[in-house]
């Protein structure tokens, strides 16, 4: 069973570069400031989607993977995000929100990808 360290690891080690690609390739401008400020905000997010799953549903027994250990609530929370960062967002004009909340889902991502490689996977 992955632990939590092993997580936020891997999270981290998934998220934050790809944070930074999207950054990259989005903006209008690059500015390194900004950037840096994303990748910090980014860094909380993603560690907070890559413990999440375990925080609601204690690993306590190996049986502890049910509804937030599930693919569905991830395309569910993804689509939630992509509304939000494309739709709600925008509206505000505060678009630097956006990088963020992708964090949250690589993070999310991340601990399910780790979880489906063990022997109980998931539901």
């Amino acid at each position: 069973m992955s632990g939590k360290k092993t997580h936020v690891a891997v999270g981290e080690i998934i998220g934050l570069p790809l944070v930074g690609l999207t950054y990259y390739f989005f903006s209008s401008e690059l500015n390194y400031f900004i950037l840096s400020l994303i990748l910090a905000a980014s860094f909380v997010c993603i560690l907070v989607g890559a413990i999440l799953p375990d925080l609601i549903e204690r690993p306590n027994h190996p049986d502890h993977r049910k509804f937030f250990h599930s693919w569905f609530i991830f395309a569910v929370s993804f689509i939630a995000s992509f509304v939000m960062a494309f739709v709600v967002i925008p509206l505000y004009d505060q678009l630097y929100y956006v990088y963020p909340i992708f964090g949250f889902c690589f993070g999310y991502f991340s601990h399910l990808l780790l979880d489906s490689t063990t022997k109980r996977s998931l539901t």
